[in-house]
């Protein structure tokens, strides 16, 4: 809920999150229940590594992933996304998925969907059949624990002052240098940040990473909020961008050849965490695609003192579900409006119908007459966005058959 401070978290799927450490722990195993929702693992510098779940190599079925630490020795070579191989574990061999990760802390997401609108059934999923232990203590692992955060406070938004770079440096110093290429070591050295060497910024120093972070901060905002590249718009006639520009989730302009789109990659980190491929390759009926809108069918930002009106067509391409998400255009955090969750989907809630089988929304600080059930409230001086989600997105989605309305100023 709003209270979790998760940048542009959705509030339709079941998270469970957990954070590897293979310094500490070496290679750690982590054993995935059938019927899962797409899941995968990062490294410390935000890098796919693996997914689990029907985009994963379990293909839904459920599995044993093996993670080697940058350190490994054990002579596996896996490719990125992983290899299916035998090991033993406790003294047993057993098929499993090995994948070897360039970092020694890993972030660990797993999504599970709700089941008549509810979360039980993933929670019970989770806790019944996701393990994870070091190998070395596969023999007798130590019990799981989990902890329900969705009304504690907790937050993912990067500072935006000189903080930032003593963040910065505590994950250079933590993790092995080989994990960021020679560029990015110069670039970070040119600003006082290299592996070995004690970060203490004099005054000079401080006032430089004070600026350097508002400006960065700025310069993010801008690139999110007003993406000039035309290759960001779904659609010529509509507000709805991508989150992920060019569909390449490394970024890569052309297959590489004309370099990464750095502003493309800043567009997607300052509004989300997670990176991988499943968000960005056409899997019909599975993985999950984005759209995002900040703006009304005029160009005009959201804004929480005004009423809209936002146009689903019949038919929406998903096997699972399609949602709609209000987040705060400061925080890009969900939006903290006064309701349960300001979200509305076709997963839970029980929405109007046209005579067609569309669906009018509607988002204003006044629910509308005979319309509360698809509205979402919003706060007047407090601007917003959307992001329509869809879940098993189907090939209408990917030709552009179908398309949804722009937000539209109500009068």
């Amino acid at each position: 809920n709003a209270r979790t401070q998760w940048l542009t978290a959705n509030t339709e799927t079941v998270y469970a999150f957990a954070f590897l450490d293979l310094k500490r722990d070496g290679t750690t195993v982590i054993e995935i229940p059938a019927g899962i929702g797409p899941g995968l693992i990062d490294d410390a510098w935000m890098r796919w590594v693996v997914d689990f779940g029907p985009i994963g190599l379990d293909r839904g079925r459920g599995g044993t992933y093996v993670i080697l630490p940058p350190d490994d020795r054990s002579g596996l070579k896996p490719p990125p996304g992983g290899i299916k191989t035998r090991m033993k574990i406790a003294g047993v061999e057993r098929e499993v998925i090995a994948v070897k990760s360039p970092t020694y802390a890993n972030w660990f997401g797993l999504r599970g969907f709700l089941v008549d609108g509810k979360p039980d059934a993933a929670v019970r999923l989770f806790k019944q059949g996701v393990k994870i232990y070091p190998l070395k203590e596969a023999a007798n692992p130590p019990a799981m624990g989990f902890t329900n955060i969705s009304d504690r406070d907790s937050s993912t938004i990067f500072p935006s002052t000189a903080r930032y770079f003593k963040l910065l440096d505590a994950v250079v110093q933590r993790e092995p240098l080989a994990a960021i290429d020679l560029e990015t070591r110069g670039l970070l050295a040119a600003v006082g940040i290299e592996k070995g060497r004690p970060f203490n910024p004099g005054r000079r120093w401080q006032k430089i990473y004070a600026e350097a972070a508002r400006l960065g901060d700025a310069a993010g905002r801008a690139v999110f909020y007003a993406p000039r590249d035309a290759k960001a718009y779904f659609y010529p006639d509509r507000q709805w961008y991508a989150a992920f520009v060019g569909n390449s989730y490394n970024w890569l302009r052309d297959k590489g050849r004309g370099g990464r789109n750095l502003d493309a990659r800043i567009l997607y980190f300052y509004c989300a965490i997670a990176n991988t491929p499943a968000m960005t390759i056409k899997i019909i009926g599975k993985g999950s695609q984005y759209a995002l809108a900040a703006r009304d069918s005029r160009g005009r930002y959201l804004e929480g003192g005004k009423n809209y009106r936002l146009h689903i067509p019949p038919r929406a391409p998903v096997t699972h579900f399609w949602s709609i998400v209000l987040y705060d255009s400061q925080s890009r955090c969900l939006l903290d409006n006064g309701q349960s969750f300001p979200t509305k989907t076709s997963a839970r809630d029980h929405l109007l119908k046209n005579p067609d089988g569309s669906i009018d929304l509607y988002f204003g600080p006044e629910a509308p007459g005979n319309r509360e059930n698809n509205w979402i409230n919003t706060v007047p001086g407090k601007g917003w966005f959307a992001i329509l989600r869809l879940y098993g997105p189907l090939e209408p989605w990917f030709d552009k058959t179908w398309k949804p309305g722009d937000f539209e100023l109500l009068q």
